[in-house]
């Protein structure tokens, strides 16, 4: 014989109530976090460190005022010339014969007989010249003899016209009568103005300029 065997019936599923439960569990969870969030140590945000920057003001350097320009004034100064001494002329030439110098015997002054002190005292004022006097001479070395001269073999006689101050000394030395030769005429000329000197003319016991003539004789020993 058969015996059915009862079996319990399988309850349904109250899906009101899941879904209730679901809710609440979700509720308590959100709860729970929010309960916990305060526990956790809040994070603190480090604030950047302040860079202190010191502006210094520095001063500027004052502009130094330039000194003031004082004006000198340049007094020119006048230097003085200086004297200027003519050199003379060196004129070189070739080796000449040796020549005997002329002695002072060779330089003709003629001498003429004394003349009356009254000569010409009337018509002699102060400051005028002796004319025609004999000269007196003190000192009268020879002239050099030119070397063109002795190589051409020149000689002559030269008069001269010589004007003699107060002090003896010559003034003005003219040829009157040539040797015949310049370069003789010349020589003579310059030794009389350069060193001859002469006893200075007297009128009334004071000296006075005087003129006369005087010879010069140039010759050559053979």
């Amino acid at each position: 014989m058969a015996h059915a065997i009862p079996h319990p019936e399988r309850p349904q599923l109250d899906y009101n109530r899941i879904a209730g439960n679901a809710g609440a569990i979700a509720v308590n969870a959100v709860l729970l976090m929010l309960l916990l969030v305060p526990l956790s140590a809040p994070h603190l945000i480090e604030k950047p460190e302040e860079i202190i920057t010191n502006v210094f003001e520095l001063e500027r350097p004052k502009k130094k005022e330039p000194d003031p320009i004082v004006e000198r004034k340049i007094e020119k100064v006048t230097k003085p010339q200086p004297s200027i001494t003519p050199k003379p002329v060196l004129v070189e030439t070739p080796p000449q014969p040796v020549v005997d110098p002329i002695e002072t015997d060779s330089i003709y002054v003629p001498e003429s007989p004394p003349q009356p002190e009254t000569f010409a005292s009337n018509t002699i004022g102060r400051g005028e010249v002796l004319m025609g006097a004999t000269l007196q001479v003190i000192n009268n070395p020879p002239p050099s003899y030119p070397g063109e001269a002795v190589r051409n073999g020149l000689t002559g006689t030269v008069m001269l016209e010589i004007l003699v101050g107060v002090d003896g000394k010559p003034l003005e030395v003219s040829v009157v009568k040539s040797s015949g030769h310049r370069v003789l005429d010349q020589a003579a000329k310059r030794v009389v103005l350069s060193r001859w000197t002469f006893q200075p003319a007297l009128e009334n016991g004071q000296p006075v300029q005087a003129r006369g003539r005087v010879p010069i004789e140039f010759t050559l020993d053979r």
